[in-house]
């Protein structure tokens, strides 16, 4: 019986579909070559109290990049509290990079190229300590796993004492010693810190903060101080705080009818490092 034209498939058939069928099995392999995308997570809403970022702990090569980014309403910047620090993209729209509230943004995204191998520890600019994570970066050229001692010495906060200890400013946890109202009225932010005996002689600073887009006709929202309290020579115990906001404030509420705001608190003992905690309100007429 004569074969028909077509019946089976020819070489040249067979070899195209072994092509294809190799160069669909290195899709995958260039879709995992995206750099690693670090995301400030505000969890609770737009004005909620935790704020993290996305997939730290990580262990990535030397020479590799990384995406860091903040697509929310609440500011976040990135300061590296390690000596060795990577080249990140800097400018309008990209990562924020400091050591103070004023290098936070809103709406950001940019990538750090980190060539050095090493251990690279970040806080946020806006919520310091209580908003970090590391990155290690392997000298040999081949990603690992991160392992347990990597996790358990990289999430550390330094030597600030967490909220609570013995050697803590405050009067148990930040939750709880450290109050404000989320919603309040007027043209004054108020609120409690209660301390411990651990910060007798030492400073407190209280700053609010808006969003300068709020406070004029500005298109980036970088943050503005609208309002400063300093106490010093502290006592244990309770303490009120009443920030009075400034007139360019006073202005925009008025205007507005409500203004979202920063509070952070800045607690300095007499011994030990500072302590920040922020806190975020919504102010009405």
């Amino acid at each position: 019986m004569r074969k028909t034209k077509g019946s089976f498939p020819s070489r040249r058939h067979l070899l195209l579909a072994a092509v294809l069928g190799a160069a669909l099995a290195v899709l995958p392999g260039v879709a995992s070559s995206e750099p690693l995308l670090v995301e400030a997570i505000n969890e609770g809403g737009v004005y909620g109290e935790t704020h993290r970022w996305s997939n730290v702990p990580q262990t990535i090569n030397a020479g590799e990049k990384v995406t860091f980014s903040n697509p929310g309403e609440v500011p976040h910047g990135v300061e590296w509290r390690s000596a060795v620090k990577p080249a990140c993209e800097e400018g309008a729209g990209k990562v924020p990079v400091g050591t103070t509230f004023s290098a936070s943004g809103t709406k950001w995204s940019g990538k750090c190229t980190f060539s050095q191998a090493g251990s690279y520890l970040f806080y946020c600019t806006v919520h310091g300590a209580a908003m970090s994570g590391t990155i290690t970066v392997n000298a040999s050229g081949t990603t690992t796993a991160t392992t347990t001692p990597t996790t358990t010495t990289t999430t550390t906060t330094g030597t600030t004492p967490p909220p609570g200890s013995e050697s803590s400013p405050l009067e148990g946890p930040a939750s709880k010693s450290v109050q404000f109202a989320k919603s309040q009225h007027g043209d004054s932010v108020r609120g409690t810190v209660n301390l411990a005996q651990s910060a007798v002689g030492g400073r407190l600073e209280a700053d609010v903060f808006a969003q300068s887009a709020l406070l004029a006709k500005a298109k980036q929202r970088s943050p503005v101080r609208v309002g400063q309290l300093v106490r010093s020579r502290l006592g244990a115990g309770r303490l009120h705080i009443s920030v009075a906001l400034n007139a360019k404030a006073r202005r925009a509420l008025k205007r507005h009818r409500r203004l979202a705001l920063t509070v952070k608190i800045v607690l300095t003992p007499a011994s030990g490092e500072a302590l920040s905690i922020n806190r975020t309100v919504i102010q009405h007429v």
